[in-house]
């Protein structure tokens, strides 16, 4: 059986918005050709802030000509059934509370990220 698990880690939202976009390009397109694939998100570092109430929505880009936002981008992906995870060891560095969180996205200790590797989620990695 083939494991059609994958793991996303983000750090960055407002400081590198392109590496995000190319995520969640990458995230679509596989769900478009899968939905099946069980696909996790995990927030890091500055990533967490994209799940900020917001945030995500304030930052537009253009990419292959048009003007694409990143919280758009995230609405759709969440309808797509990707999880969304946040590390709650970045959120007093942000000053985030759970309050604070988009509809969806749901606060995990770092630990939790091993326990999806574990599970057997491949991860992606990606230098732009």
């Amino acid at each position: 059986m083939e494991n059609k698990k994958y793991l996303f880690v983000i750090t960055h939202a407002t400081t590198r918005p392109i590496e995000v976009l190319v995520f969640m390009k990458i995230i679509s397109n596989m769900k478009a050709f899968d939905d099946s694939a069980d696909i996790a998100v995990f927030l890091v570092d500055e990533g967490i802030q994209l799940a900020k109430k917001g945030v995500a929505q304030g930052i537009s880009l253009e990419f292959e000509g048009k003007n694409v936002n990143l919280g758009e981008m995230i609405d759709m992906i969440k309808e797509f059934d990707v999880k969304f995870y946040v590390c709650q060891a970045f959120m007093p560095v942000f000053k985030m509370t759970k309050e604070d969180l988009i509809e969806g996205a749901e606060e995990r200790s770092s630990a939790y990220l091993g326990e999806l590797l574990l599970d057997g989620y491949t991860p992606f990695s990606l230098s732009v």
